[in-house]
C-alpha cells in the first residue's frame, strides 16, 4: 500500500485507508483497497506515540517485544 501510496501522492502528504459501516460499504472487488485524502482539508491524525515508539526500527521492535514476550 505504501508503493500505491507514494505513485500518487507525495511522501509527507496523508491518506487514508477507510473501512466504512458495513451498511454503506461498496465491494466491487474482493482484491482492491481504496485510498483517500480529503481534497479542502487536513486529516486529523493521531499522536505518533498511540502508534509506535518514534525513532525504533522495526527490528529493534521486534527484539524489544521478544524480549517482553519471554519475560511475561
Amino acid at each position: 500500500m505504501c508503493f500505491v501510496k507514494d505513485l500518487f501522492w507525495d511522501e509527507e502528504e496523508c491518506v487514508m485507508q477507510l473501512h466504512p459501516p458495513h451498511s454503506t460499504y461498496v465491494n466491487n472487488s474482493r482484491y482492491c483497497l481504496h485510498l483517500w485524502r480529503p481534497t479542502y482539508r487536513d486529516i486529523p491524525m493521531p499522536s505518533p506515540s498511540f502508534v509506535g515508539v518514534v525513532g525504533l526500527s522495526p527490528s529493534d521492535a521486534a527484539t524489544l517485544f521478544a524480549r517482553m514476550s519471554a519475560t511475561a
